[in-house]
């Protein structure tokens, strides 16, 4: 059971959107929560909107690819760690920090997920065929226009999240100007 609910969180962000909270310590304050905290809240609703408050800690698994995309990604573009797994919808950006130690300690074995026990229903002969066949160029280029397709579509989410905290922003604003 989560600490705060994302009714409490929602609420706590709307109220230092309004400005007339006093501010993040007088808030903070108010509520007695840790300042940096409500910090989090609304650097976390600025990246993604309300529903990136409620993040779910979750026991997710990830491939060694997307974990390598990842680590490409935050060196290519020289982004911080919390900054990686916002981009990617990461719980924190220690997971980052992780997967590139791991892969600078053990290359890409090391971004490998090993946890449970070995399956055992795929035997080796099993496991080569199946490494080894290439796929033909229409499915290449399928795999290539559905990555694109979804590199857009979280661009448009993307968007869409800015300009309603935009919006939110502006609202607040002109009932700062209206008292």
């Amino acid at each position: 059971m989560p600490k705060y609910t994302k009714e409490f969180k929602i609420k706590l962000v709307k109220e230092y959107l309004s400005g007339k909270s006093g501010g993040q310590p007088a808030l903070a304050h108010r509520y007695n929560i840790p300042e940096s905290t409500l910090e989090n809240w609304i650097r976390k609703y600025q990246s993604g909107g309300f529903e990136n408050l409620s993040k779910k800690l979750k026991n997710e698994k990830y491939t060694s690819e997307f974990k390598l995309s990842v680590i490409q990604y935050r060196q290519i573009n020289n982004t911080s760690l919390r900054e990686t797994a916002e981009h990617f919808n990461l719980v924190n950006g220690s997971m980052v920090y992780r997967w590139e130690k791991d892969y600078q300690e053990r290359g890409l074995s090391g971004l490998e997920d090993n946890r449970g026990r070995p399956r055992k229903d795929m035997s080796k002969a099993n496991k080569k065929s199946k490494l080894n066949t290439p796929i033909n160029e229409s499915e290449r280029e399928e795999l290539i226009r559905l990555r694109e397709e979804n590199r857009l579509l979280k661009m448009k989410i993307v968007y869409e999240k800015k300009l309603q905290a935009l919006l939110l922003e502006e609202e607040a604003e002109a009932r700062k100007r209206q008292r």
